[in-house]
C-alpha cells in the first residue's frame, strides 16, 4: 500500500492569486465562522501564548502564539448556501503566529508573520500548509467589517481611522465592504508620512471613499460614525467625549482606549468572551475585571447577533464598542476559502511529507 503523504504548498503570492485580496471572499469567510460560533459549530481551545514578561511586554517584546480550531457547517449547510457563505468546512487547522514589534525598523520586515496548517478530515495528515501572514491581516479587517454590517447605523457616512499600517489598510477595505454608505474616511497616524502612504494605497485598491489626513487621534474620531484604532499604542489616548451619538468603536488593538472611556458605551461586544477572558489584555476585558463596568454591559459575542440568538443595535443612537481578540476559527475559515480556490484554481506546488515513513 503506498503510504506517501503530500500536501499542498502555498507562498504569499499564491494565496494572492488564489483571492487571498478578495475583501468580499473574505467578509463571507469570516461571517460564515462568526455564524458557526453562534450555532456552537466549531471547538477553538484557549491560545498559547509564549511571552517574556506580562501581558503588556506583548507591544515591546513580541510574543508567539498558537490558535487551533475546528469549524463544522454541516448541520447548517442550508442557511450557509441561503446566506451566501460559501459553504461547510468540516476540519481543523492551526495558525503559529509570531510577532515581533522592531521587525519594520530594524529589518524591513512585517511585525508578524504566520503559518498555518489545514487537515485532511479523514487521516488528520496536512492537506495544506499555506502563508498565514495575508489571512491573519484580512481576517481581522473582516472582522470589523462583519461587526460594521450588524452593528453600525445603516445610513453611517464618515469613518474614523487611527493607525496607517498595513491593518489601518484592511480595517477600511472591510468596514467600506460592511457599510457601503460611507463616503468619507479620516485617517491619523503619528507618522504623517505613514497617513500619506496609507492614502496612496486605499485608492490603488479602489476604495470609494474621499480621505482626509487629519492632524490628532480627536479629529479622527470627533464626528465619525464608525470608528476603528489599530496602532501600537503603548499607553490609551481616547477621550469618552470624542463619541458622537450612534457611534460604532472597532477597538482591535489594546491600549488606545482607556477602560474609563467603555462607560460612554451603551454596550460591549467582543468576538469570544471566553477568548478574550484567557489573553486577559483586551480593555473590555480589564474593564469588567477593575469594576470600571458591570459584566452584563458585554452583551456576548458577534456570533450569537450573526446567528439571531442575540440583539445587536436596537436604537441608532446607542453607542456600541466591538473589542474582537482574533479568532482561530476566522484563520481556518478564510485559509480554507483560498485553499479551495487554490485546488480549483491549479495554484500552489505540492510537496511530499514523506515517501513512506521511517518507523
Amino acid at each position: 500500500m503506498d503510504r506517501k503523504v503530500e500536501f499542498l504548498y502555498l507562498q504569499q503570492e499564491d494565496c494572492v492569486k488564489a483571492g487571498g485580496l478578495d475583501m468580499t471572499g473574505t467578509m463571507k469567510a469570516v461571517e460564515r465562522s462568526f455564524f458557526l460560533h453562534g450555532k456552537g459549530d466549531y471547538i477553538q481551545p484557549g491560545k498559547p501564548v509564549i511571552r517574556w514578561g506580562g501581558p503588556e511586554t506583548e507591544e515591546t517584546i513580541g510574543r508567539i502564539m498558537s490558535m487551533p480550531s475546528f469549524l463544522g457547517g454541516s448541520e447548517n449547510a442550508d442557511i450557509l448556501k441561503e446566506r451566501d457563505l460559501i459553504g461547510p468546512v468540516n476540519t481543523s487547522g492551526i495558525k503559529f503566529v509570531p510577532s515581533r514589534p522592531h521587525n519594520p525598523a530594524k529589518y524591513n520586515l512585517p511585525r508578524a508573520n504566520a503559518v498555518i496548517i489545514i487537515v485532511d478530515p479523514d487521516t488528520f495528515m496536512p492537506a495544506c500548509i499555506m502563508d498565514g501572514t495575508l489571512v491573519s491581516a484580512m481576517r481581522t479587517g473582516a472582522a470589523s467589517g462583519v461587526a460594521a454590517r450588524y452593528l453600525a447605523n445603516s445610513d453611517s457616512r464618515i469613518m474614523g481611522i487611527v493607525g496607517g499600517s498595513v491593518q489601518g489598510i484592511t480595517q477600511t477595505m472591510a468596514i467600506k465592504e460592511g457599510v457601503q454608505s460611507l463616503e468619507v474616511c479620516k485617517i491619523f497616524d503619528v507618522n504623517a508620512e505613514a497617513s500619506g502612504r496609507f492614502v496612496e494605497k486605499v485608492k490603488d485598491i479602489g476604495i470609494e471613499m474621499d480621505f482626509e489626513i487629519v492632524d490628532s487621534a480627536e479629529k479622527a474620531f470627533t464626528g465619525s460614525d464608525v470608528m476603528s484604532t489599530a496602532t501600537m499604542a503603548k499607553e490609551p489616548y481616547v477621550k469618552p467625549e470624542w463619541y458622537k451619538q450612534g457611534v460604532l468603536h472597532c477597538e482591535i488593538s489594546f491600549w488606545d482606549t482607556p477602560p474609563e472611556a467603555l462607560t460612554a458605551f451603551d454596550f460591549v461586544v467582543v468576538d469570544d468572551w471566553y477568548q478574550v477572558k484567557h489573553h486577559g489584555v483586551d480593555v473590555s476585558w480589564r474593564a469588567v475585571r477593575d469594576g470600571v463596568i458591570p459584566e452584563e454591559k458585554v452583551r456576548g459575542n458577534l456570533g450569537e447577533i450573526v446567528a439571531g440568538a442575540k440583539p445587536g443595535r436596537r436604537d441608532r443612537k446607542e453607542k456600541i464598542f466591538f473589542n474582537p481578540i482574533g479568532l482561530g476559527i476566522h484563520d481556518l475559515s478564510e485559509a480554507h476559502r483560498i485553499y479551495q480556490n487554490a485546488v480549483r484554481m491549479g495554484i500552489g506546488r505540492k510537496l511530499p511529507l514523506w515517501e513512506n515513513p521511517a518507523l
